[in-house]
């Protein structure tokens, strides 16, 4: 299937969608103070556009987010790189981490908030704490995959442990990264709206849909709100799946629907490559991946990004 063809179908299935909403919202199969027509909530949200105010609020969101997503990072990649480098020090963290990844970050709402107080403080620390995993696990995953042939040539010739992380290492787990980056970056948006959703002060997307919800019909307000934070999460990915696109044009098979790609280990989807000998680096057994080749996207005949991460904490 070609890209046009997935846009074709993208497409679709969002006028099916909202023709879906439009017929129940005006055949009054449920109240319009519960559900308006699709048409008037975005009309809503294309007004809000123009709203100074509300867009103060958007950019409260994403400097939390972005502030949050570069923390976790700062964090994840160097210890993932640590972890996965020193296997003395993953098992010795390993109980810890696997005891910290599965607390909901929703559920540390009131907790932070005793001890940074409401605010911006708190907000950057949940996103930092939900978006850490996926990066974290993919690093660590990233490293394990990385060719033993390629590292153990540098060896031979006398390069020593940090030259190898640099010049093999890194560059091979940096797909891995990337698309843990990805994950990271919708896990933080998340959060950030949730945050200040349940905070119900301040400013941002969530305390907008928060006091919409209180407002008398507010419900056209709180379902444009939802409106706009759907469309950041798309324009965020979009615009990630592209530099990966860009920056990683040698990462073979192409994402399915939904960003999925790559191979699946353990409940880890990772990106998959392919070394210069067309051996699959995954572990894939070649005679039966011999006959699927890669996927190309059409037009340029560069292998787009693959892989996804998962692993993290739940929202």
């Amino acid at each position: 299937m070609n890209r046009r063809q997935d846009i074709a179908l993208g497409a679709l299935g969002v006028l099916l969608a909202f023709g879906a909403c439009e017929a129940i919202g005006r055949a009054g199969i449920v109240r319009r103070g519960y559900l308006p027509p699709a048409s008037e909530v975005l009309a809503r949200a294309a007004e809000l556009a123009a709203d100074r105010t509300f867009l103060d609020g958007v950019a409260v969101t994403l400097r939390a987010w972005a502030l949050g997503l570069a923390l976790a990072s700062a964090i994840a990649i160097p210890l993932g790189l640590l972890l996965g480098s020193v296997p003395v020090i993953d098992e010795a963290v390993r109980a810890v981490i696997e005891f910290l990844r599965p607390l909901p970050s929703v559920a540390l709402i009131p907790l932070v908030s005793l001890l940074l107080g409401s605010g911006t403080g708190t907000e950057v620390a949940l996103i930092t704490y939900a978006s850490v995993w996926p990066i974290l696990f993919n690093t660590v995953h990233g490293l394990s995959e990385t060719d033993p042939v390629a590292k153990d040539t540098l060896r031979a010739f006398g390069f020593g442990r940090l030259a190898v992380l640099l010049h093999v290492e890194l560059p091979a787990t940096a797909p891995f990264i990337a698309a843990g980056l990805r994950i990271s970056a919708a896990t933080a948006l998340i959060l950030a709206i949730a945050t200040e959703l349940l905070s119900g002060f301040g400013q941002g997307l969530g305390i907008f849909i928060a006091q919409s919800q209180q407002a008398t019909n507010g419900t056209r307000d709180v379902l444009a709100g939802v409106v706009w934070a759907g469309v950041l999460g798309l324009v965020i990915n979009g615009v990630l799946v592209r530099l990966e696109r860009l920056v990683f044009p040698w990462t073979a098979g192409r994402r399915g629907r939904g960003g999925a790609g790559g191979v699946r280990r353990g409940g880890l989807a990772v990106a998959r490559r392919d070394g210069p000998d067309g051996a699959r680096r995954d572990g894939s057994d070649p005679a039966r991946s011999a006959g699927s080749g890669d996927r190309r996207s059409e037009g340029g005949g560069e292998a787009t990004a693959g892989g996804t991460a998962a692993g993290g904490a739940p929202p």
